[in-house]
């Protein structure tokens, strides 16, 4: 692995001194080791020569490596990356604020998609999601008004709250079933999360399958199991409804028709077709124990 260039750290530059050594010991091997090339002799000007074009080729590129982070790119590269954040540079003002400004730097933001990412990264997470209700009455799910919500299974509280503190500023309403703490400077800030209850559902589904109109065989039982496991994407408070399953198994196959679902939640059967129910602090769990695929003529 090479010491120089783009590395997990950062870029490192080849040092003038290291090119210099380089371009001496490939003339060695080339022509032997009596050839002179001592700083006053003519071969020796040309390896200054060669060696300072290369040191500034390696200059270069690590400009242009440095010119895509905000926290090193400086003058007209800082304003192409401003642009990118449709940030313009305020007349007169200097890198450091500008550059403040494009990295939101020391700064609460509450952009969902950023708290939403921040929350996804963090190592233990399975599954996250943001809900906000930014009206002026208490919304269909329990959240009160201009509150926010945080679901999260897995992941350190500590963790989970430091993410939280970066976005989420004092004052602002958070709805869950948890109470998770953070201290930074000797202040401490309880922030509330939910952590949705995992609720796993026993799934019957009733599939015609034929052949298609190019006269292909219909797709096995297993297929379609295999097919609604991985496209039945569930957030927490999402039924498990008839509309949902047959959405992802027809949308998948053009010659499989789903006919009727049956449900169970708590060891507690629905009826045929009827949604089975849940709750906003809960999320459905569906394995493949529990899906059973039958195909009718």
């Amino acid at each position: 692995m090479t010491d120089y260039g783009v590395l997990p750290t950062g870029f490192s530059r080849k040092p003038l001194t290291t090119i210099l050594a380089e371009i001496e010991a490939a003339l060695i091997t080339e022509f032997g080791p009596g050839v002179i090339q001592t700083p006053q002799s003519p071969l020796g000007q040309v390896n200054g020569v060669f060696s300072e074009g290369a040191a500034k080729t390696w200059e270069l590129s690590e400009d242009i490596y440095q010119s895509l982070d905000p926290d090193q790119a400086e003058g007209i590269r800082l304003d192409i990356l401003g642009r990118i954040r449709r940030i313009a540079r305020a007349a007169g003002e200097g890198d450091d604020a500008y550059r403040r400004a494009i990295t939101n730097e020391g700064q609460a933001r509450i952009d969902m998609q950023d708290i939403s990412r921040a929350i996804a990264a963090i190592d233990g997470v399975s599954y996250s999601h943001v809900w906000v209700n930014d009206t002026g009455a208490t919304d269909a799910n329990g959240m009160p008004a201009g509150s926010i919500c945080i679901a999260v299974t897995g992941g350190d509280d500590g963790e989970i709250a430091s993410a939280i503190r970066q976005y989420i500023v004092p004052g602002v309403t958070q709805f869950g079933t948890t109470a998770i703490e953070s201290v930074v400077d000797g202040y401490c800030r309880t922030f509330r999360i939910l952590r949705p209850i995992d609720v796993p559902v026993e799934l019957e589904v009733t599939v015609r399958a034929f052949k298609d109109n190019l006269g292909c065989p219909p797709p096995s039982a297993t297929a379609i199991k295999t097919t609604l496991l991985n496209g039945l994407f569930l957030l927490n408070g999402d039924d498990v409804t008839f509309y949902r399953v047959r959405s992802v198994i027809e949308a998948a196959f053009t010659n499989v028709e789903v006919l009727t679902i049956n449900g169970s939640r708590d060891g507690i059967p629905q009826s045929d077709n009827t949604d089975v129910v849940i709750g906003f602090i809960e999320r459905a769990s569906l394995s493949s124990d529990n899906l059973v695929i039958t195909p009718v003529a």
